[in-house]
């Protein structure tokens, strides 16, 4: 089989698939969207439909893609995640006719798009929509507390946890980036989901022979509090290890306040700097619990090994004492013992970016043309 464009040709090349893809929104270019970057790839032609774009945020790649906005949602993106119940009803208006293959990649609602029933529907799964299941009090934990909006915000949240497993069944195989969510999805809607992990841009990070490592920790990543950089701070600080805390979020202001005199906080380091800081760095720390973490990969790719919470997409790809290290609990203490752990470790570059190597985009790409190829083939839903 091959595939060209957004069409699929069996053998004889008489047979042709119509591909669309469907992501929850494109406002920002993060994890997520590195994943329908490589996904898109495979079907240039193929539109993808979208609750929300803002082409400005978008790199060029994107630019001359063909990209449906859900109108009504989209005039109204900038108070979006107060419109989460409206979520469900706008997904479903989206008009998905005649697509013989939808990809979705999902970490909210795009999964509850309805299809063609002769249609094919595979679901890149991130997670689970955390908000509304067990992560709901690390979003929504200070509105729980205020009489009244605590009952509508756990009101809705019932409602919304109804719709999410039901439309569950709409998709024909879920694709998880992790064993932690393949978990997750068994565990909320019933369904088993394969794994490939995310693409990871590993030829970018690779460093040289003569890399000079300057002596810092690293924390990386979307300044949001279950990253728990907080927790990196406050360990490196008891130490007196000097760390950079970098990246850019809502939690900017807190993170800065929080610093003291061994921590610089960096906001919206550009592409090269991300890169240097991956390569220059000792170890990354990785205190949060995450679905899958390309930061982590990226730093291997790098050269530079992790010390991760025991928890989560880590579990998958953290070898200890080869890639990087654990600690069990997410303490200052656990942490600061885990920070001593690898100073005391020697670490070997080639085998970190050989590590790193395997979650490449071309691994990616070949992973997913085979699934989607077999999917097509058959009748049979996952």
């Amino acid at each position: 089989m091959r595939v060209i464009k957004n069409w699929r040709f069996d053998k004889e090349g008489a047979k042709a698939v119509r591909v669309a893809i469907v992501h929850d929104w494109l406002v920002s270019w993060r994890g997520g969207e590195k994943v329908l970057e490589s996904i898109a790839s495979l079907y240039p032609d193929a539109p993808i439909f979208t609750l929300f774009c803002d082409l400005s945020s978008l790199p060029e790649t994107f630019q001359h893609r063909k990209i449906i906005v859900h109108p009504g949602a989209n005039r109204l993106r900038f108070m979006r995640k107060a419109l989460l119940p409206l979520f469900p009803i706008w997904i479903e208006s989206i008009n998905l006719s005649g697509f013989d293959l939808v990809i979705s990649t999902s970490s909210c609602v795009a999964k509850g798009v309805l299809v063609d029933p002769s249609a094919r529907h595979l679901c890149y799964i991130h997670s689970p929509m955390r908000y509304i299941w067990d992560q709901r009090d690390e979003y929504v934990g200070a509105l729980r507390k205020i009489p009244v909006v605590g009952f509508i915000v756990d009101f809705v949240s019932s409602l919304l946890r109804v719709w999410d497993t039901a439309s569950s069944t709409r998709v024909d195989l879920f694709v998880a980036n992790s064993t932690f969510i393949r978990q997750r999805v068994q565990k909320y809607y019933a369904r088993t989901a394969l794994i490939v992990p995310p693409p990871v841009d590993v030829k970018k990070f690779k460093s040289s022979d003569t890399q000079v490592k300057k002596g810092y920790l690293l924390a990386a990543g979307a300044f949001v509090g279950y990253k728990r950089f907080d927790l990196a701070i406050a360990a490196c600080e008891k130490l007196g290890r000097k760390l950079i805390v970098a990246g850019q979020g809502p939690d900017y202001g807190r993170l800065k306040s929080m610093a003291g005199p061994h921590t610089t906080v960096i906001n919206a380091p550009d592409d090269q700097l991300w890169t240097t800081l991956m390569r220059e760095a000792d170890g990354l720390l990785f205190p949060g619990v995450e679905d899958f973490g390309i930061t982590a990969i990226e730093a291997m790719a790098a050269g530079t090994p992790v010390i991760a919470y025991k928890a989560g997409g880590a579990l998958d790809y953290i070898i200890e004492s080869t890639t990087g290290l654990f600690f069990a609990e997410p303490t200052i203490d656990s942490l600061c013992a885990a920070i001593e752990q690898h100073k005391a470790t020697v670490w070997s570059r080639l085998t970190l970016e050989q590590h790193a190597a395997k979650y490449g985009h071309e691994a990616f790409s070949a992973k997913m043309r085979v699934i989607i190829d077999e999917l097509l083939e058959q009748d049979v839903t996952l």
